[in-house]
């Protein structure tokens, strides 16, 4: 009997991905919010912002809340088209 040696990483490919460029300021930018339904996640959000208001005037927040937190979130294009940057939550 033969035996046969398996990768569990299965087939690896590297993509050139560069990071986003930072941003010079937050003043006067769109913030997106992303809530992944989870437990106290809306809770984290609402004083991020809190704490980020009294810094910073945003014209307008964006606020996404995912149906479940097992499952990729749906954006609106509109949610990329508009954001200049996005905050993730995640709660428990």
């Amino acid at each position: 009997m033969s035996q046969q040696l398996l990768n569990p990483r299965g087939i690896f490919r590297l993509e050139e991905n560069p990071i986003a460029p930072r941003l010079a300021s937050l003043n006067n930018k769109i913030v997106g919010f992303i809530d992944n339904s989870k437990v106290n996640a809306d809770m984290f959000l609402n004083r991020i912002q809190e704490l980020l208001s009294k810094i910073y005037t945003f014209p307008e927040i964006l606020r996404i809340r995912k149906s479940t937190g097992s499952v990729p979130a749906s954006f609106p294009q509109e949610f990329f088209e508009r954001c200049d940057f996005a905050i993730n939550a995640f709660g428990d």
